[in-house]
């Protein structure tokens, strides 16, 4: 029933979503859809949803209302949303926003072709139920040939204090090793070069398997034609000697560091409900330059309790650190948080 039909996506927020959005446009592809970058031509117009903080949910909700015009201008005969809004929101959206046809939650798209064949039929699916069991599917890559995010588990058990990420996407849990590594020589057979793993905490990587970060990236790094492999998202305290060590000793692994430390005044920390010390990060930073890695970090400003001496601590903190890269940003209250 899809034979044929043009289908456009509009993919908001992380990473992490993206390989979503290239996951279903593959899956589409399979069922003999194609793709358009026209929203004015597609059929059917998905929109996958960012629910993280406030800019990211409005951004979201401008795209659904913007891409719903084109059931009047355009050929649209489904409007499909999807990803952590929707997954979140999902009684509010389908009451204010009539023009949904189709909405569909972080864990659904496994069936995402029959749920639009519903559409199409004039039913209008709602799935939102999470599932633990990961998506293995082909891919249609949205990023430059030969760079390519590698999901290696999804999920958060961190529980910091101002995240919504654990109420959207749930626990932690680690995706297979071999799953992983099949993708990775797939996709290097396919030209891709850099393979980037993402994660909400790559670092996590094994804890509910037996499994590890490090060993994982010593496989991946053999794998033939990855030439690049880095990760993101590393948290501060599971980041130890053994780690860099390994992850140095390969010329394919690149020598960078990605922590997102979010504060550095201990005291702010533990209300952020974040693990580790300062002292410790300090140590690993220093031991991270040592190797010859390059440092990119992001933090929070204005959370709750925040005094002029913790932001002049985090201050003195980036300045004694020097990363190479770094973001900054202002505090986003989140509901249930």
């Amino acid at each position: 029933m899809l034979q044929g039909l043009k289908v456009g996506m509009i993919s908001l927020g992380c990473v992490k979503n993206r390989v979503d959005s290239e996951q279903m446009l593959g899956m589409l592809k399979a069922a003999g859809c194609q793709i358009t970058s026209a929203p004015e031509e597609a059929e059917i117009l998905i929109v996958n949803t960012c629910g993280f903080i406030a800019p990211a949910k409005e951004e979201s909700i401008d795209a659904i209302f913007e891409m719903a015009q084109y059931k009047k201008t355009g050929k649209c005969q489904v409007l499909c949303v999807t990803g952590c809004l929707a997954q979140r929101y999902e009684k509010d959206l389908l009451s204010e926003i009539p023009e949904i046809d189709c909405l569909l939650g972080v864990s659904q798209y496994a069936d995402l072709a029959a749920y639009l064949e519903n559409a199409l039929a004039g039913q209008h699916p709602v799935a939102t139920k999470r599932k633990k069991e990961f998506l293995e599917c082909g891919r249609v890559l949205t990023t430059p040939g030969y760079t390519a995010y590698i999901r290696i588990g999804d999920g958060c058990s961190n529980r910091c204090t101002y995240c919504a990420i654990p109420l959207i996407r749930g626990p932690y849990r680690s995706r297979s090793r071999q799953a992983i590594l099949d993708e990775m020589r797939l996709l290097a057979g396919q030209g891709v070069k850099e393979h980037i793993l993402i994660a909400q905490d790559t670092t996590r990587y094994g804890i509910d398997t037996g499994d590890s970060l490090e060993r994982l990236m010593a496989e991946a790094a053999g794998i033939e034609g990855v030439e690049w492999l880095r990760a993101l998202y590393m948290y501060p305290d599971e980041v130890n000697q053994s780690l860099l060590d390994a992850m140095a000793a390969r010329d394919n692994i690149c020598k960078y560091l990605d922590l997102p430390l979010q504060h550095a005044a201990p005291g702010l920390l533990r209300r952020m409900n974040r693990r580790g010390t300062v002292a410790h990060t300090k140590e690993m930073l220093r031991a991270a330059r040592e190797r010859g890695f390059c440092l990119r970090t992001t933090f929070i400003v204005g959370f709750p309790g925040e005094t002029e001496a913790d932001f002049e601590e985090l201050m003195a903190f980036t300045e004694e650190m020097a990363f190479d890269r770094m973001g900054a940003f202002t505090f986003s209250p989140e509901e249930d948080t």
